[in-house]
């Protein structure tokens, strides 16, 4: 194994009782998603176990700031794709990033609130991570607004494999943190 193929992965809550002996490597993101490690093997996801940090020399910190750089290094790349779409409910504009198993993970970007902010010309972001496959950006707005977003979301991501959850994210200081409506 090699640092440069691990990267940062979202799973469900259900999915600890399954890392148990991995628990130091999990963070929680929120509504009840957590952030794990996983290598990329030809293009399949294996969790990453602490013996493989023990192999790579590296601590639980130092392996997550590995995986978020290769994240990054995916996405400009462009192997993770990011999409505006022009119209989207009340015909405002959205983003959707997708075409990997590591789309979801790029809400933890420090870049994407820039990225945000910049191509939808507002400061209150929202974010969804309905599967591994999609995150979806979106104008904050009013509740309204929100809850027409989230029927969108349900309707086109809602039958995908690797359900995480329809709860929403917005920009804390420094990471995402769940919105609470």
């Amino acid at each position: 194994m090699n640092s440069n193929v691990i990267y940062p992965y979202i799973i469900r809550e259900e999915y600890l009782r399954h890392r148990a002996d991995a628990v130091h490597l999990v963070k929680p993101l929120g509504h009840s998603t957590h952030v794990t490690l996983v290598e990329d093997v030809d293009g399949l996801v294996k969790s990453l176990m602490p013996e493989d940090l023990t192999a790579l020399s590296l601590s639980p910190f130092e392996a997550h700031a590995k995986a978020m750089e290769n994240l990054e290094n995916l996405f400009i790349s462009g192997v993770i794709q990011a999409q505006r779409f022009e119209q989207g409910p009340d015909g405002r504009p959205f983003i959707l990033v997708g075409g990997h198993w590591g789309a979801a993970a790029c809400v933890l970007l420090a870049n994407l609130p820039n990225l945000a902010k910049e191509n939808l010309h507002t400061e209150e972001i929202c974010l969804s991570i309905p599967h591994r496959e999609a995150l979806l950006i979106f104008a904050k707005e009013d509740r309204a607004y929100r809850d027409r977003m989230r029927a969108m979301i349900e309707e086109m991501e809602g039958n995908q494999p690797k359900p995480l959850t329809f709860g929403l994210f917005t920009f804390g200081t420094d990471a995402p943190v769940p919105l609470v409506e």
